[in-house]
């Protein structure tokens, strides 16, 4: 399976891994289910906004080109701190065509169910409704049906391209 990975650095005085060892943690995780790590995007801490994370859209995007199976994070902290943002970014990876994959084992049953945290469930009914009103009504924008995303006007501009951090993983073997 390929893997992408993504990282981002803490906000403030945020616990968590730095982005070296949530590098190295989903390096490992992908060495030890031989699985092929193609890339590993990076955010910086400054992140904070959707429109302010080039690394993750880096990220969506070799989802969206099919080029990832998967996206493993070391935690879903890394993701967003904000359970609300967490599910949003979930979904859009998921409609990409990949998995999500955690390797702190507190993240698996959140990723399997979430059955005990009604703040996600919630938040997973109102993405899953917003989805099937804007499938009713024709708002897609991709030619496969898929839902356009609700932020088009924030298209990325070439500047953001030169804070990228990828590190592309040569093939083992």
């Amino acid at each position: 399976m390929r893997i992408a990975g993504y990282v981002r650095e803490p906000m403030g005085r945020q616990p968590g891994p730095n982005t070296f060892a949530q590098g190295e943690r989903i390096r490992r995780w992908a060495i030890d289910s031989g699985n092929d790590l193609i890339a590993v995007c990076q955010d910086h801490s400054g992140t904070s906004s959707p429109a302010d994370r080039p690394g993750y859209r880096a990220l969506v995007e070799i989802v969206r080109s099919g080029k990832a199976d998967a996206v493993v994070v070391a935690t879903l902290d890394a993701l967003s701190p904000d359970k609300v943002m967490q599910e949003i970014m979930l979904v859009d990876i998921r409609a990409g065509g990949a998995t999500v994959i955690s390797t702190d084992e507190d993240d698996l049953e959140v990723l399997a169910s979430a059955q005990d945290d009604h703040a996600r469930l919630v938040v997973r009914d109102v993405v899953a409704k917003v989805d099937d009103y804007r499938r009713a009504f024709g708002l897609t924008g991709e030619a496969d049906g898929t839902v356009a995303p609700a932020y088009p006007s924030e298209e990325p501009s070439a500047d953001d391209t030169h804070n990228v951090v990828v590190e592309f993983i040569a093939p083992t073997g």
